[in-house]
Order: C-alpha cells, then structure tokens, then sequence
C-alpha cells in the first residue's frame, strides 16, 4: 500500500490529465478503487485539468494556503485572485473556497493530491464571492459536500447569474465558459464547531458582515484562521451590502481571538493586528465609494486592489457563539 500511494503521488505531479485524476481520485476512500479510476481515468481527463494554479504554502503543520493573485482580476489570472485554505487532519481534509472555476476547483483537489493521498471530505464557502465559489462543481461533482451558512445559499440563488455575468466583463476564459454554478449541499445556520478527519475548525457567524451570510474558518489546533471577504489585507473589499457597525465588531472579535497567522480573503498572511486596518468607521464609507461599480441589487463583484490603513479604536470584549456539533 505505501508503494500505491508513493505512486498515486508521482502520477499527479506529472501535470496533464494525471492532474484531474489525481483531483478525482484523492477523495476515494478505497485504495484499491482509487487505483483503478487512475488507470482508467488516464487517458480520459480534459485537457483543461493541466492547469495550474500555483503551489499549497504552508501556513503551520497541516494547514495550507493556494495564495489568489495580488492584482485585479483578469483574463491572465483567470479571475484567481483569492486565498483558498486546505487543513489536512490525520485522514480527512478539508479545504475552504472552491476557487474561481470548475478547472480552478479541479487543479485544487490535484494539487491536494500531490500533498496527500488523504480524501477530502469537505469544502467550505465562506460567501458568496465570484472567486470563491465557481469551483463548487468539481467538489461536488466528486461527491464532496459544500458547507454554507444558510444565508450565502439565498444570496447565491438571487444574485449568481449576475455574479457571472460580473466575471464574464472581467476575466471570461475557456475556463469560465465549462463552468456552472453550483450550490452548497450542508447548510448552517450559525457558529458551529465540526471535527471531520482529524481536524477541528470553528466556523465563525458574526451576522451580517460583508454579506449576510459570510464566515470565518478557526482551525482549532494551528489557531490559523481564514477570515473570507470578512478580511482583506492591501484590498478594497467590496462593500455594497456591507452593515459596517456589525463588520467592524465582527473584525474586533475575530482580533480578539488572537490567531497565530490570519489568511484573509484576499492579500497576504498576516498577523491578526492586521485586523484593525478594517476597524475605523469613518473610513468604510470612502471604502464604498472606492470599492468599484459593483451593482446595487447586490450582484457579486471583485474587490480592488488599493491601501487600507490601519486603526487602533480601544478592541471589543469577545463573546463566542455556543458551540454545536455537527
């Protein structure tokens, strides 16, 4: 066995279709299975699946980063310019945001792949977010459940034509043209704890943030936390349907948590003091007016590229919502 999954791993490393087969065998739970659909899968595979998205960095032991491109979205990024997370548990993973297409979520689970032979047994979205969400149709198309709070669901179902729509005006690519949208599977309601493979996360609730329904992911362990579009480091975030009041307490709570790394939605891993940038009020309404042409019925839209200074208003006490199993 350890000979199968030294080669399952040399397979995906080798690029072309072995990439999506190495994407769609990872999450097989029976090894035996997983060599047969290598085999058959080989010759198989669209040629889209070969490729790359960049490398998984390491954030802390079992927790990893496929960093977006720190630019605006375009046809040369193929509209990739959000951070995706990936925490490996002892035999399950998890990843959190699918990525900006069906290839995008497919080069991810290759390059899971390349990392471990472990399968992944869950993805999360943390919003509704153009770059974040299009690649839920190679997760579940794989039959890996997509978790969303409730909230993300309704907004994906009234607004994702437009988010569409919104990519098409800004990086449309082959890419984008064999994709379609697909809506998370498990829905929360609110903050919960869940363990899956070795792993425990807290997905964080604040309400209405950035979007109704947005999260934030704590992994329990490393203490890393990928805050979604709650947190965006060097970016403009997209404030359209933002509530500033309940986003700036949502970010002082998440400070408060103190976390050893913080992947924001967008930007560079920082410490969580980076979190106060968000904090001052006087500045969000400026943010709005920089934050693009996204539309006001609420249709998803990139963020942009710009400054975010930082703020330092005396920090929230911290208040936890209960914790429930799932």
């Amino acid at each position: 066995m350890k000979g199968f999954s030294l080669t399952l791993r040399a397979l995906a490393r080798r690029g072309g279709p072995w990439c999506v087969v190495g994407a769609i065998i990872a999450h097989l739970r029976c090894r035996p299975l997983r060599a047969l659909a290598a085999a058959w899968l080989a010759a198989a595979a669209p040629a889209w699946a070969a490729a790359d998205y960049g490398p998984l960095q390491r954030m802390a032991p079992g927790v990893y980063v496929q960093r977006g491109a720190d630019e605006a979205a375009s046809m040369a990024n193929r509209g990739a310019v959000a951070n995706l997370g990936v925490l490996v548990g002892s035999s399950r993973v998890i990843v959190v945001n699918t990525g900006s297409s069906a290839e995008h979520g497919a080069a991810l689970l290759a390059a899971v792949a390349r990392l471990t032979d472990r399968p992944v047994v869950l993805a999360i979205d943390t919003q509704a977010s153009p770059d974040q969400v299009l690649g839920n149709s190679a997760f579940t198309a794989r039959g890996i459940p997509v978790l969303a709070h409730r909230e993300t669901d309704a907004f994906m179902h009234k607004h994702c034509d437009a988010c569409v729509a919104d990519v098409k005006a800004t990086a449309d690519t082959d890419a984008l043209a064999a994709t379609r949208v697909v809506w998370p599977t498990r829905l929360i309601e609110g903050s919960q704890t869940i363990s899956a493979g070795g792993r425990t996360i807290q997905i964080l609730h604040f309400g209405w943030t950035e979007q109704p329904g947005s999260v934030a992911v704590l992994d329990s362990e490393s203490r890393v936390l990928f805050t979604g579009d709650i947190a965006s480091f060097g970016v403009v975030p997209q404030t359209q349907l933002g509530r500033p009041s309940q986003w700036i307490d949502a970010l002082g709570q998440l400070q408060a948590l103190a976390p050893a790394i913080v992947v924001p939605g967008h930007g560079a891993p920082g410490p969580a003091r980076r979190l106060a940038a968000g904090r001052n009020a006087r500045r969000l309404p400026a943010r709005r007016r920089l934050a693009g042409d996204g539309r006001a019925s609420g249709a998803c839209a990139f963020p942009q590229l710009g400054p975010v200074r930082s703020a330092s208003p005396a920090q929230r006490a911290l208040r936890l919502p209960a914790d429930r199993g799932a």
